[in-house]
């Protein structure tokens, strides 16, 4: 099985509309702007030795600064993509352009559009650090992000499924667009953030090393199930059986969400194969954004709350939220978020919103592992989901007998602080050390925790 894999990084990219919103100022200066970041490993059938990598990105166009030309506006981005090993040498690197073009200025200001991409690599199996930079070429503004990744190894013999790409949508689609695989055109959703009212979540998954020979069970069996963040299960899909193309086969579906509320969930593809016997299973974190009604402020939403908030709000408030029954939690929660909305005569409530896509982030990027969904709870998560994303990070890869570090800068909180993170076992687990922000941490002495200090100095 082939899936329309070419290597890609050249500029091409496709607008896909969210809703239209008030309009953002085009003429501010430099400044930053978010951007989502996903990744999926596959079996890579010409290359055995090497894993396919599919790299998604995203970012909002009215990010971007848009100058006249002869015919309507063009918003130019310089694209930077890096990839390192768990030593830091650099395995990929590549820089392309992505165009943008509207037909006047209120379409540019106020139609909301994600940029939407896709890059690839054939690389081996491994534990990688994606970054990728986007520059307006306009406006000078920047958006960056990083992944771990790791980049699975497949086996030639059991059965197993390739990691989950999460979707906005599939449909039919036989060319050879930049999206299209199997016969469908998978849109990737890089952020793994869905709203209710689209009310489905879609994917994409291979599964490999069926058993199909003559006289076999010509059919394997599928099932889909999502547990929240404590482990429960929320929801179940049932089974379904398939007949095996092959030996490969394409996973693709789409299951309801709406009636979720909002938080973090964890998606459960299961397989199997009828004739042996063996399952194999992926799983994907992804989160749900959505305003609650008061009959879906629920247990659930009750149980959570505290995890969410155990970063922004008060031991005062924790201790309040402690003593309350269940009804007084329940509009403890409405008015902890209300009176936190930088402005409510929005739908929206835009720090809500912006908290949520932190603890997200968080863990997609500092989890333990892809299934344990906890980066939230790690001390890069906290600080992540405290003060966002910092304005650079200096990263020291272990050499000369040091242990791996990161510099977290943040330029514009209390006049310039800085946070150090060790990985003290070498596992990829970054211990918060030392920071000059108040309230934090602070051992001035923290380069005596790397070894050798010689190999510090700059």
């Amino acid at each position: 099985m082939k899936a329309n894999r070419t290597l890609l990084g050249t500029g091409m990219f496709l607008l896909f509309l969210t809703g239209a919103s008030s309009a953002a100022p085009q003429s501010e200066a430099p400044r930053n702007f978010k951007m989502g970041l996903d990744y999926a490993s596959f079996r890579d059938f010409q290359e055995p030795g090497n894993s396919y990598l599919e790299i998604y990105y995203s970012f909002n166009r009215k990010e971007l600064q848009f100058l006249p030309q002869e015919e309507g506006l063009l918003a130019t981005v310089l694209m930077q993509l890096s990839i390192a090993d768990q030593e830091g040498s650099e395995v990929e690197s590549r820089m392309w352009n992505t165009m943008s073009k509207v037909n006047d200025a209120q379409e540019a200001q106020t139609v909301d559009y994600m940029i939407l991409d896709r890059v690839t690599a054939e690389i081996p199996p491994g534990t990688y650090r994606i970054n990728l930079k986007a520059t307006d070429v306009n406006s000078l503004a920047e958006g960056e992000t990083s992944i771990q990744a790791q980049v699975r190894q497949f086996s030639s013999q059991d059965l197993e499924l390739s990691d989950v790409q999460l979707a906005f949508n599939i449909v039919a689609d036989t060319t050879e667009g930049r999206f299209c695989k199997a016969g469908q055109r998978v849109l990737p959703n890089p952020s793994g953030i869905f709203t209710h009212e689209g009310g489905m979540l879609y994917f994409y998954a291979e599964l490999y090393n069926l058993k199909d020979s003559p006289g076999s069970d010509p059919e394997y069996e599928l099932s889909f199930s999502v547990e929240d963040t404590s482990g429960e299960r929320v929801k179940d899909f049932g089974k379904q059986s398939k007949k095996k193309p092959g030996t490969s086969a394409v996973v693709m579906s789409g299951i309801n969400i709406g009636t979720l509320a909002g938080g973090t969930y964890l998606l459960a593809v299961q397989a199997k194969d009828k004739e042996t016997g063996k399952k194999a299973l992926a799983t994907k974190t992804f989160a749900v954004l959505r305003e609650p009604t008061q009959e879906e402020l629920a247990a659930e939403e009750v149980k959570r709350f505290k995890q969410d908030a155990t970063y922004i709000a008060t031991s005062a408030e924790l201790k309040m939220f402690n003593d309350l029954n269940f009804v007084g939690k329940k509009t403890f929660m409405e008015e902890f978020w209300r009176k936190r909305d930088p402005n409510p005569e929005t739908p929206e409530n835009e720090f809500k919103i912006e908290h949520y896509t932190r603890i997200n982030t968080a863990n997609l990027k500092f989890s333990r592992t892809r299934e344990s969904n906890d980066g939230w709870n790690t001390d890069m998560g906290r600080v992540y989901i405290t003060y966002g994303e910092p304005e650079d990070i200096e990263r020291h890869p272990s050499s000369q007998g040091t242990k791996p570090w990161e510099r977290w800068n943040y330029h514009n909180l209390e006049g310039g602080v800085y946070f150090i993170f060790v990985d003290e076992d070498g596992y990829g687990m970054y211990r918060l050390v030392h920071s000059d922000k108040k309230g934090e941490i602070s051992y001035p002495q923290w380069e005596e925790l790397l070894g050798d200090e010689e190999s510090l100095m700059r």
